[in-house]
């Protein structure tokens, strides 16, 4: 909730509080949470979109392209001007003279008007950071910070450096490759020259998006396939990296999305074994975020200067129309490169009005494998002469050494080489909590069959499924390191040329198997499973 007070002029969080030290007239101007300062670059915009001079207001965005300014909350709707591509015609102008406001002193106001209420703020989150740290010290958990360039992590890791007095914690950059250039210029330059004692770790891969796409189509907020890829594996082979346990600090938030509302404060089973979860500002609104920076005077990405309410991929399917049409005016390349992507996947997939499919967005609403190269992800196992429970496995692909590599999340095996063929027993811990022989497989390289003796105790339906996910990764792997992402304790490995998983690390937790539909994230976007969706 969010007030005004006439004798400051500046919107108040906490009404209590700011009436102990002013006796101005308070009212209630909104019931959100969102109260963003605008900044001059972003005003120079707005004035396009109006055809008014707003450059030398004091606005204030309160979400939804509702702004406050000259006392009155003010819609400017932007959608039809942005639609009708009339941005298009102030782009050159808006991109050659940009202006990055660095002096905060003109929102200095807001925060003394709120002074109590965002030191209250920074009392809580500093007393659960170092509650936090003492909780797991003793388990020998090091602190460090996961760290995207954007404002949440950069308040975050504000916040943690302040409340442990150490600006030696180090902090981990999810580079996706597809971060805007503003965000690496502020990670590798303008917050580096402001944090110089701060290690920052960059987290990388080696995957081409664009290649992925089209393999899997391009990302939609129904198969964002991108996350796991891009942003996960890389970051948890890092952490896995460390002398010791990850105590991780997050700048996520209850306000951002549905799905993170149900998250807790601190996260003991996080995807890593060894890495615990902590989220001091999970409370904090989008106003919380912004006290606190213009309280701390803190450097952020310029990307919210133009306008950006949220700095991620540039071409994430959950931006709004909103940064679309920013991407379109400061990174026109990029946006050309999108579109000729999504142009060439709506030609595949046979739509009719490929700029309506562009322009309207409904490429981010697809669903399915639609216009892709739609794989069999069926395996077919039959009755084996072996015994009345053996069955034979039967894929496409002809088998090699290589595939012993993808059996071993099952259990731990003793291989047997003889001249027919190549023996495994898999030994594993069974529902009775006994360890011994579970299953037994025969394979002859260059065919394509897998024998499957099972004994007696063993569910065959269950674990013919499981080798069977497995074999699916086998013949469809292209090393996009997806399975790497979903092992918690770091024991798989595909961005080094090969399927590998590391034996000393592989507890047969077998969370791996069937993460994905199938057991493959290239069977989950391409099986041809889900009925086509794009409007």
């Amino acid at each position: 909730m969010i007030f005004w007070c006439d004798k400051c002029q500046e919107p108040i969080f906490d009404k209590k509080l700011h009436k102990r030290s002013c006796e101005g007239t308070i009212k209630k101007i909104s019931d959100g949470t969102i109260c963003n300062p605008v900044f001059l670059q972003e005003r120079k915009l707005l004035s396009c979109i109006c055809g008014e001079d707003l450059s030398n207001k004091k606005i204030w965005y309160f979400g939804a392209s509702k702004y406050y300014y000259d006392g009155q909350l003010k819609k400017i709707p932007y959608r039809d001007w942005y639609k009708g591509k009339k941005h298009l015609l102030f782009a050159e102008e808006l991109r050659e003279n940009i202006t990055i406001e660095r002096d905060y002193s003109a929102y200095r106001r807001v925060v003394e008007a709120n002074l109590p209420y965002v030191e209250n703020l920074v009392y809580e989150a500093d007393n659960y950071i170092t509650d936090t740290m003492d909780r797991y010290r003793a388990a020998h958990y090091i602190p460090t910070i996961s760290f995207s360039g954007g404002k949440d992590s950069t308040v975050v890791s504000r916040l943690v450096r302040d409340a442990l007095q150490d600006n030696s914690v180090l902090h981990f950059f999810g580079d996706t490759t597809l971060e805007f250039k503003e965000t690496y210029d502020y990670v590798r330059n303008k917050f580096r020259k402001e944090n110089p004692l701060v290690p920052m770790l960059p987290s990388e891969t080696e995957n081409d998006f664009f290649k992925l796409c089209k393999v899997f189509g391009p990302p939609s907020q129904h198969e964002r396939w991108c996350c796991t890829i891009f942003k996960t594996s890389n970051l948890n082979k890092e952490l896995d990296n460390l002398p010791g346990n990850s105590l991780s600090f997050l700048g996520i938030r209850h306000s951002e999305s549905l799905a993170r509302k149900s998250y807790e404060r601190t996260q003991e089973h996080s995807k890593i074994s060894t890495q615990v979860n902590a989220m001091p500002i999970i409370e904090w609104t989008d106003y919380d975020v912004w006290l606190y920076i213009l309280y701390r005077d803190i450097l952020v990405n310029d990307c919210y200067q133009y306008g950006y309410k949220r700095v991620g991929c540039w071409c994430c399917p959950n931006n709004s129309d909103w940064s679309m049409m920013l991407t379109e005016i400061y990174h026109p390349e990029d946006m050309q490169r999108w579109r000729d992507m999504i142009y060439d996947f709506a030609r595949k997939t046979g739509k009719t009005d490929i700029d309506d499919y562009f322009d309207e967005g409904r490429w981010r609403t697809r669903r399915g494998a639609s216009g892709l190269q739609v794989k069999n992800v069926s395996i077919v196992d039959t009755a084996c002469n072996l015994s009345d429970r053996a069955r034979n496995i039967i894929i496409e692909k002809k088998l090699n050494k290589d595939v012993i590599e993808f059996f071993k999340p099952l259990g731990d095996l003793k291989i047997v080489e003889k001249v027919d063929a190549t023996y495994i027993s898999v030994f594993d811990v069974d529902k009775s909590d006994v360890y011994r022989k579970c299953f037994e497989l025969i394979i002859s390289y260059g065919t394509n069959v897998v024998k499957v003796l099972p004994e007696e105790r063993i569910d065959i339906t269950n674990l013919i499924n499981r080798i069977k996910c497995q074999l699916r990764k086998y013949q469809f792997c292209i090393r996009c390191s997806a399975c790497d992402s979903v092992c918690p304790h770091g024991a798989i490995d595909t961005i080094h040329g090969t399927y590998h998983i590391d034996e000393s690390k592989c507890v047969h937790c077998k969370k791996c198997v069937a993460k994905f539909y199938n057991g493959c994230i290239i069977c989950d976007k391409v099986a041809g499973k889900k009925e086509d969706k794009d409007d």
